[in-house]
């Protein structure tokens, strides 16, 4: 019987910095629909993407400021190695 050897975390040790990439995990819910942003770090347990921050939608009453405003940079999304099922590299 053939024995399969993949590993995701292999794979994800071959992406570069800043490289942007969807990844996603075996987490039900919202975690389940996938994560985008640029890739800022892996190590023997995680990888680390910086999300871009959403726009707030247009035309919401109490909506506050402006998106892309006053350094906002996003959010950092820790991920488990263990918990990724696929990753999806964007070419933009």
């Amino acid at each position: 019987m053939a024995t399969n050897n993949f590993n995701i975390a292999d794979s994800v040790r071959q992406l570069h910095l800043g490289q942007v990439v969807t990844v996603f995990t075996t987490a039900g819910g919202t975690g389940g629909g996938g994560y985008t942003g640029a890739i800022v770090g892996v190590d023997s347990n995680n990888l680390y993407l910086l999300l871009a921050p959403a726009a707030a939608p247009t035309g919401v009453t109490g909506a506050y400021g402006t998106p892309g405003t006053g350094g906002t940079f996003g959010a950092l999304a820790t991920i488990p190695l263990n918990q990724i099922s696929s990753i999806v590299q964007n070419d933009l």
